[in-house]
């Protein structure tokens, strides 16, 4: 069953070949689309989480801002005063108005925070948050104007802290404290800003602080993205950036920024899902519909085999028992269809043409010869009347001479082609007309060469009567006349093995293409037509006919001239069959 599906085949490799395209193109566009929003997310992720950032370091900016401003004002120094005097009264009315400053400063930040304000010397506090006392330990461990992450302990939440001493350097060196300022802010500050930054957006975002602790934007998901700020903190975190990994099962893209003041990340993951998801569906409708019509072509085209391409096998295997002779084949399988009556009137056209072979074969037989002598009667010369015309022309220019040459060989021509007794002449005779032919052409034409080169023992050769002649008048009339300028034509010949005899025309003519030739050739090989012409296809079928295989024309380009090459290939009949010509 395959070796009898070429239209099956032909038609399913039309449907993958025309829906193959189409799928890459849309893979191709889907992949595109799918960087370009790839691309769009890291624009709008960076830009958000810079902006993020900046409103979290101006928080921080700001009351980091409180503790400069305590470090101007006087009420320390006079505290501090009223304490080594003893003045009570003093100490306790500058230690409300000192409580009342720090009130204000903390009140003047959106987020919640403390304020406070250390006295070595006398080893007090004071303090926004009245919970704390004074404790010495935290100031030895503290660094000096940088904010630090403290995870807080027992019920006290995580915060930020920031210590600054006045003066600056006396933490550093052996100078005296006047006082310690101190601003805390609780890490739910952060954690607002987290929910208000992804208030409408997929995804989470979380603040990884460089000791490893997760704040996201919502307290329940902090144990969840606990593994994957670790796995990012083992990995090299850079200024700003983003990257796609695997989280709880599913490809997310991660973007980050980091915040140098609080020594942390900002990150925010989205899974990809999110944003591919339309894409991704309308990818699998779409590859989807393509298998749905690879299918339906699959069995169009089956159907097509059935009740369209087995009739026509059926008819081509009639075709060709015709061709093999056997004209008695019958095709006897119904389709129920249109097909139907081509297969009766196949079966009728078989039934004639078997009765006018057994009718006509011995009326083909006895008309063989007479269709030969009829062949030949055609090559005719029928130019004569244009030969008359130039010896007119040539009497009234008083060109006497060229006259007589021109009768001579007119002469010579006509004597040859109306003698007929003799139907195997030498190459010689045929050889001689050619010259007179071409010498004709040459007074008329005025701008012919030629050129005869065949070997003495070749012109002794029997051959054909006027089988040379029409192959030079086509390369004459159709390849020297129609081209301007000087034109050349060129004989030759030589023998082969087994008796072959090669005799070669070509010419300086406009030449044919490939194409061209080939398609001449199979001219040649057919019935003659209105295209064919009868010169070179008398000559072919006639050589054919008398010397069997391997006799003939055979056409190609000229490697000498720049017209063609008409190749005449015959054996001597005393050698009997021996085989084709070598190629």
């Amino acid at each position: 069953m395959q070796g009898n599906r070429p239209i099956f085949v032909k038609i399913t490799g039309v449907i993958l070949i025309l829906l193959l395209p189409i799928v890459l193109l849309y893979t191709y566009f889907s992949q595109t689309s799918f960087h370009v929003i790839d691309k769009q997310i890291s624009n709008y992720n960076e830009s958000q989480l810079l902006f993020l950032k900046s409103q979290i370091e101006l928080g921080a900016e700001r009351l980091a801002m409180s503790s400069s401003v305590l470090t101007r004002d006087s009420s320390v120094l006079n505290l501090q005063v009223s304490m080594l005097t003893k003045d009570y009264y003093r100490m306790i009315d500058l230690q409300m108005q000192l409580k009342e400053k720090l009130y204000l400063q903390s009140f003047s930040s959106n987020w919640t925070n403390t304020i406070s304000v250390y006295l070595p010397d006398l080893q007090t506090r004071i303090s926004t948050n009245l919970s704390e006392g004074y404790n010495g330990g935290d100031l030895d461990k503290a660094a000096n104007g940088k904010w630090q992450f403290q995870p807080g302990s027992g019920n006290e939440a995580p915060f930020y802290q920031l210590l600054i001493w006045d003066p600056y350097f006396s933490k550093a060196n052996s100078t005296p404290v006047n006082a310690v300022y101190e601003v805390r802010f609780g890490l739910d500050n952060i954690r607002k800003m987290l929910q208000h930054y992804k208030l409408e957006s997929p995804g989470g975002c979380f603040l990884l602080t460089r000791s490893g602790h997760v704040f996201s934007n919502s307290e329940t998901a902090d144990s969840a993205v606990a593994g994957l700020g670790a796995t990012l903190l083992q990995s090299e975190l850079s200024d700003i950036g983003h990257r796609s990994l695997a989280f709880k099962g599913e490809q997310t893209y991660l973007s980050y920024a980091y915040l140098p003041a609080l020594d942390a990340w900002l990150i925010d993951y989205v899974p990809l899902s999110v944003f591919h998801a339309p894409i991704v569906q309308s990818r699998n409708l779409f590859y989807a519909s393509m298998l749905v019509l690879v299918v339906l072509g699959f069995v169009a085209s089956y159907l097509l085999y059935l009740h369209v391409q087995k009739p026509i096998s059926l008819i081509m295997k009639g075709l060709k028992h015709f061709e093999m002779g056997d004209y008695a084949f019958r095709i006897n399988k119904r389709f129920h269809n249109e097909f139907d009556y081509m297969m009766q009137r196949f079966n009728d056209m078989g039934r004639e043409i078997q009765h006018l072979i057994q009718n006509v074969y011995e009326e083909q037989n006895r008309s063989r010869l007479a269709t030969l002598k009829q062949l030949q009667s055609q090559i005719n010369p029928h130019f004569l009347y244009n030969c008359l015309s130039f010896i007119a022309g040539c009497a009234k220019a008083g060109l006497t001479d060229t006259i007589k040459e021109m009768a001579y060989h007119l002469g010579g021509y006509y004597r040859y082609t109306t003698r007929v007794e003799n139907q195997m002449p030498l190459l010689q005779e045929e050889i001689d007309l050619v010259r007179h032919y071409l010498q004709i052409y040459a007074l008329r034409l005025e701008r012919l060469d030629y050129q005869i080169d065949v070997p003495p023992d070749m012109l002794n050769a029997p051959v054909m009567r006027l089988i040379v002649q029409p192959v030079v008048e086509n390369a004459v009339m159709h390849g020297i006349e129609p081209k301007p300028g000087r034109g050349s034509v060129r004989i030759s010949g030589w023998r082969e093995s087994l008796g072959w005899h090669i005799l070669q025309i070509e010419d300086s003519g406009m030449g044919m293409t490939e194409e061209s030739i080939m398609a001449y050739m199979r001219r040649l090989e057919q019935p003659m037509d209105e295209r064919t012409g009868c010169g070179l296809w008398n000559v072919h079928q006639r050589l054919k006919q008398r010397f069997g295989p391997g006799a003939g024309i055979y056409i190609e380009p000229s490697k000498q001239l720049s017209g063609l090459c008409v190749r005449l290939s015959w054996k001597d009949e005393e050698d009997g069959v021996g085989g084709e010509r070598p190629l």
